[in-house]
């Protein structure tokens, strides 16, 4: 029972791990960050189609890939289709 309970809390430690790495942190204030979110979802296939500065004056960066768009404000990311 130990073994099992033991096992469990592992699991449970990686998943919680793994969860966090997920979690999207871009500061697009920065020129070197939206540069490299350009370039790497360039490799992805998707197309840089619009940068601008929403009502907040935050950077908004949207990409298009078949008939999907996607943008990224900050270290959020929303998506909607075309």
């Amino acid at each position: 029972m130990k073994k099992f309970y033991f096992l469990t809390v592992i699991a449970m430690l990686l998943f919680s791990v793994s969860a966090s790495a997920v979690e999207l942190n871009l500061n697009l204030n920065n020129p070197d960050v939206r540069k490299c979110l350009i370039e790497s979802a360039g490799q992805e296939g998707w197309e840089h189609s619009a940068t601008y500065l929403d009502a907040d004056n935050k950077v908004v960066l949207v990409f298009s890939k078949d008939g999907k768009n996607v943008s990224y404000t900050g270290n959020q990311k929303f998506e909607c289709e075309k």
